[in-house]
């Protein structure tokens, strides 16, 4: 896997380990939307990644844009809409403003 970019994103609510939430739950559209720089190229639909949240697990996706290594880009574009509201069963307790590392690695 060749990592392709990674971004700390702050928790808007508290959630006990075991519970499940998503991405749209978790981090507010602010969050969601924070800008990170692509260390690779990655094609719509074709790219296969891997994102890994700190405390929350991982979820194997397609990318949902085309862009090129040095641009920029954020969760809400990189992720399709599904992505975004799927279940993830938390590993660890997490707190309101809690900063959780985002990483992004290609497949």
């Amino acid at each position: 896997m060749t990592k392709l970019g990674s971004i700390d994103l702050v928790a808007d609510k508290d959630v006990k380990s075991g519970e499940e939430t998503s991405i749209d739950v978790l981090f507010p559209r602010s969050e969601q939307s924070k800008q990170f720089e692509l260390l690779e190229n990655l094609t719509r639909d074709k790219t296969g990644i891997k994102v890994t949240i700190t405390k929350v697990g991982s979820f194997d996706t397609k990318a949902d844009t085309s862009r090129k290594k040095g641009e920029k880009t954020n969760c809400r574009m990189l992720l399709k809409y599904p992505d975004l509201s799927k279940k993830l069963k938390v590993s660890e307790d997490i707190k309101k403003g809690d900063k959780l590392s985002a990483t992004i690695e290609t497949l």
